[in-house]
């Protein structure tokens, strides 16, 4: 058997191409918790086609709008054209570009009520405003409880108006809830003006996002509050948006100390600046690399001003007339072992305490969930040791029959994006509880792409990542006017030709390729390989029989170096090599690959 190979280890072992392993190849659709079809709507901006990238987005993740000026990007990561150049497509900036630019509103059609069941939700934020919709959508009658007198939870009450300005938040929650039909009864807090028993007895099921927002108590290195933690001037991040947010008095002083590195955290800083601080630093105990905060929202901190200090914890708010905040002490850390989150634990180094001036001081440690008026007792429920409902992940059910409860209500303080997720993934639960039968999945499709020529004809490879465009800095200080300026429609369309498309594959017809090699000489990324058939594993299924050939070999695909530029495709002399589309649409739409929307206008 002629096999040059034949002395080297073997190294891979085939896979039968599954739907399964082809949602698993797009990275960024893997990384959303909503599972959005992330190329196709790329590639519909890269075509100007913003009003259907609108709706391919509202159709997965409820809120584009919002998400494009908020979503915490766990897709970003995980782009494949991070390997390319090291910078991501701006998946979030370019879902920010198809809500901007669209055409039309797109109002939606009120689904006909086709159940006779209820449905009640507790908290209109992200993971109620997701499920409610799903539920519409399925025919169900659905009421949302809120306390605030809009609907949107912690796009309203925790991220600035500079980041997120209302009229987007009462387009896509409000708006959106009423044009479905969803009877939203704002102003109610479950436990005050109603019952949960009483919504028990009134509804079929009743879900809980009522969300995350007691804020977590400032502890020192010995995990006790620290002294001076209740003096006039410490006000906890996720409160302090809230009255900012709302318009409320809220005292900000001139040097502000924000302790924690977060989300919030980075609003706090930011916000503090916009009301007039003239000193604001932001105080970490672990090291920079490790602060929880995206790269971009520290940068734009720093140019605005704010100072960061790392490897520092609290260890008391001082005060010189015993009433106000006049400084914060602390004490430098060192890194040691990880602890339970996977962080190297800060460890104080003693001799090294010192104290900076301020007369404010925002504790950003998180949030717990409110249980005091679940009734958790009456209802026999199953908690934590926090007193949060124990759910079951398959049906998203507590312990007591028809209680749903999801997002940050029962997950722990997270993002926008994860929330959705949940409450999309409980209304199909809810659904079935109920007795309703999920939309059938749709089976997977391949498409050949005839003549695929990208790499000729377009220059994405060297398309360079571009920064969202902002106001000057001299124009930031406005609590009430968007930072962000977001892309034109010309610079969003150069930017998702940066997309790799990785819903397309490369496919080669063993019965027509002859060996030559040429692919593997043209490939830019050398992606594509040409190895002896000893390097499968032995006992591989697509190599039975392999044993007694004289000649042949394996052509090895890389997915994870190819960037879809089809010149192999243009190269082969047999044409054994072509583009494959893939498309398909899991139950209820969960996850959907390549399914353009039409526009009906």
């Amino acid at each position: 058997m002629i096999d040059p190979d034949s002395e080297l280890e073997p190294r891979y072992q085939s896979v039968i191409t599954t739907p399964d392993w082809y949602q698993t190849n797009i990275p960024c659709q893997v990384g959303c918790p909503a599972h959005t079809d992330v190329a196709t709507y790329i590639g519909l901006i890269s075509q100007a086609r913003f009003d259907e990238a609108y709706l391919l987005n509202r159709r997965a993740n409820v809120v584009p709008g919002v998400l494009g000026r908020t979503c915490a990007r766990p897709c970003e990561p995980v782009c494949r054209r991070n390997k390319v150049d090291g910078k991501p497509i701006a998946i979030c900036w370019l879902k920010r570009a198809a809500a901007d630019h669209r055409e039309y509103r797109h109002h939606a059609d009120p689904p006909p009520i086709t159940k006779d069941k209820k449905v009640a939700i507790v908290g209109a934020g992200s993971a109620g405003l997701a499920c409610a919709r799903d539920l519409r959508e399925m025919g169900y009658p659905v009421t949302i409880y809120e306390q605030y007198p809009v609907a949107g939870g912690v796009m309203i009450n925790g991220i600035p108006v500079w980041r997120l300005p209302r009229e987007i938040t009462r387009e896509e929650c409000d708006e959106y809830m009423e044009d479905l039909g969803v009877e939203v009864k704002y102003n109610t807090r479950v436990g005050r003006d109603v019952q949960l028993t009483d919504l028990l007895k009134e509804y079929d099921a009743v879900f809980i996002g009522a969300g995350c927002y007691i804020p977590n108590p400032m502890t020192g290195p010995d995990g006790k509050v620290v002294k001076g933690a209740d003096l006039f001037g410490v006000e906890d991040g996720i409160k302090l948006l809230d009255k900012t947010n709302f318009g409320e008095p809220a005292f900000i002083g001139k040097r502000v100390a924000i302790i924690g590195a977060g989300f919030t955290a980075m609003d706090c800083c930011r916000t503090a600046i916009r009301f007039g601080a003239e000193k604001v630093y932001v105080m970490y105990r672990r090291s920079e690399e490790e602060q929880p905060a995206d790269e971009y929202e520290v940068d734009e901190a720093k140019l605005e001003g704010v100072e960061f200090q790392y490897l520092v914890s609290q260890t008391e708010v001082t005060s010189k007339d015993g009433v106000h905040v006049s400084g914060i002490r602390f004490i430098r850390n060192k890194l040691g072992d990880p602890d339970a989150s996977g962080r190297r634990r800060p460890v104080p180094i003693p001799g090294t305490e010192f104290e900076i001036e301020v007369d404010t001081v925002v504790p950003c440690f998180g949030q717990y969930s409110d249980t005091s008026w679940l009734q958790a007792e009456e209802l026999g429920l199953e908690v934590n040791k926090w007193g949060v409902p124990l759910i079951d992940y398959e049906t998203w059910m507590t312990s007591y029959p028809g209680l749903f409860a999801g997002g940050d209500y029962t997950q722990g303080a997270r993002n926008l994006i994860s929330a959705i997720g949940d409450g999309r993934d409980a209304a199909g639960a809810i659904n079935r509880y109920l007795g309703g039968e999920d939309i059938p999945a749709e089976p997977p499709v391949e498409i050949e792409l005839p003549d695929y020529r990208r790499g000729m004809v377009d220059n994405y490879e060297s398309i360079p990542h571009q920064l969202i465009p902002s106001l000057p800095l001299k124009d930031r200080y406005s609590h009430t006017r968007e930072t962000e300026i977001g892309y034109s429609p010309e610079e969003a369309v150069v930017q998702a030709r940066r997309c790799l498309q990785c819903q397309l594959n490369i496919m080669i017809d063993p019965s027509i390729c002859i060996l030559c090699s040429g692919c593997v000489d043209i490939c830019p990324y050398d992606c594509i390989s040409m190895e002896g058939l000893s390097r499968v594993v032995k006992g591989d299924p697509m190599h039975q029989g392999t044993e007694t050939w004289r000649g042949g070999a394996d052509m090895i695909i890389d997915e994870e170096k190819c960037i879809r530029c089809g010149l192999c495709v243009v190269r082969c002399p047999t044409d054994a090599i072509s583009m494959i589309q893939f498309e398909v649409s899991s139950p209820n739409k969960r996850w959907s690959v390549s399914k353009i929307p039409v526009l009906n206008v």
